[in-house]
C-alpha cells in the first residue's frame, strides 16, 4: 500500500515554502544594511535614500513573514500532526487528514501504540535534526571566525561589525543552532525514556506507566513547539529507507 501523507502536503509543504522565503529575506536585509554602509548619502543622496527605502520594505516584509509563519503556519501544522497521532494511536478520527504508513507499529491498546508512535517520532526527529546540525554548526563556526576576524582587523569600521553582529546573532544562525541542539538533547533524552519504558516490560494498565506515556508525549510536542525548527523534508527523504530499517530493528527487539 503507497504511503499517503496529507497533513505533509498541505500544512508542511506550505510551512517549508515561508521558511524559504524567509531565509531569502532575511539575507536580504543583511547585504542591505552593508550595501547603504558603502554609500555615500552626500555623494550619493538619491542612492542612498532608495536603499534606505528597500530596506524598511524588506524589513516589513521579514516581520509580517515571521508572525505569519510562527503564529500561524507552524502551530496550524503542529495541531493538524498532533491530532493524527493521535487519531492514530486512539483509532478515532480528530482531522480529516489522512495518513498511511506514517506511523509503523503493531499495537492495538490506545496507549501503548501512542507511546509507540511518539518513540517513532522521536527517532526521526532526532534522526533528522543530527543531520542538520553537521551543516549548521560548521556554517556558523565559518560566520563566526570571519566575524571575529573582522574585529581583530583594525580598519574594519564599526557601523559594519555592528550589522555583522546582528546577523549573526540573531535567530537566523547562532540562535538557530542553539535552537537544534536543544531540540536534538530532548529527543535524544526522550527516546533513551521510551527505551526503557518498553524495555522494562511493565503492562500498560499500570497508571504509572499510562502517566509516563502522556508525560512523554507531551514531552515530545512541547519540545517542537519551544524549538520552533522546521525538519528538512530532503534529509528525510535521502535517509528514509536506511532509519526505516533502523526502526524496524529497534522495535522488533522492544516488541513494539
Amino acid at each position: 500500500m503507497p504511503k499517503v501523507d496529507t497533513v505533509g502536503k498541505n500544512y508542511y509543504d506550505p510551512l517549508a515554502q515561508m521558511d524559504a522565503i524567509g531565509g531569502w529575506l532575511f539575507w536580504a536585509i543583511s547585504l542591505l544594511s552593508i550595501a547603504v554602509l558603502f554609500v555615500d548619502k552626500a555623494a550619493y543622496p538619491i542612492v542612498h535614500m532608495a536603499l534606505q527605502i528597500v530596506f524598511l520594505i524588506f524589513a516589513l516584509l521579514f516581520f509580517l513573514h515571521g508572525q505569519i509563519q510562527n503564529i500561524y503556519l507552524f502551530p496550524r501544522a503542529e495541531d493538524t500532526r498532533r491530532q493524527e497521532t493521535l487519531s492514530n494511536s486512539f483509532n478515532v478520527t480528530l482531522t480529516h487528514e489522512e495518513t498511511v504508513g506514517y506511523f509503523n507499529n503493531d499495537q492495538t491498546s490506545p496507549l501503548r501504540r501512542l507511546a509507540a508512535n511518539a518513540m517513532e517520532s522521536a527517532f526521526f526527529t532526532r534522526a533528522i535534526v543530527r543531520k542538520m546540525l553537521r551543516t549548521e554548526r560548521i556554517t556558523t563556526v565559518g560566520y563566526l571566525v570571519i566575524w571575529f576576524a573582522l574585529m581583530a582587523y583594525r580598519s574594519t569600521d564599526l557601523e559594519l561589525l555592528g550589522v555583522a553582529a546582528q546577523a549573526l546573532f540573531s535567530g537566523e544562525i547562532i540562535g538557530r543552532l542553539i535552537r537544534l541542539e536543544w531540540l536534538r538533547i530532548r529527543t535524544e533524552q526522550l527516546f533513551d525514556n521510551f527505551n526503557r519504558m518498553f524495555a522494562g516490560g511493565q503492562s500498560i494498565s499500570k497508571p504509572i506507566i499510562q502517566a509516563q506515556v502522556v508525560e512523554f508525549f507531551t514531552f515530545y510536542e512541547t519540545t517542537k513547539s519551544t524549538a520552533g525548527i522546521l525538519l528538512s523534508s530532503k534529509i528525510f527523504h535521502e535517509n528514509n529507507k536506511a532509519w526505516t530499517a533502523e526502526w524496524e530493528q529497534i522495535r522488533a527487539r522492544l516488541g513494539i
